[in-house]
């Protein structure tokens, strides 16, 4: 039997705007077009001490050997 959560990578985007973390989504994807995305949560958080706004989403997926340099 295979183990495909030994084989599980993580990925994180910041961004303070929720456009600029799908812009990061978008380049990192599109570099790794074979990469197989088994997961994925967006959040934002407010930073008590400046009141600023900031946007992450994790990413888990399967790396691909065609994807590899």
């Amino acid at each position: 039997m295979l183990n495909y959560a030994s084989d599980l990578a993580v990925k994180t985007f910041v961004s303070a705007s929720a456009a600029g973390v799908e812009e990061l989504i978008n380049a990192w994807m599109l570099s790794k077009p074979h990469t197989f995305v088994t997961g994925l949560e967006f959040s934002s958080t407010v930073d008590p001490s400046s009141n600023t706004l900031e946007f992450a989403a994790i990413i888990v997926y399967q790396p691909s050997e065609q994807d590899q340099s």
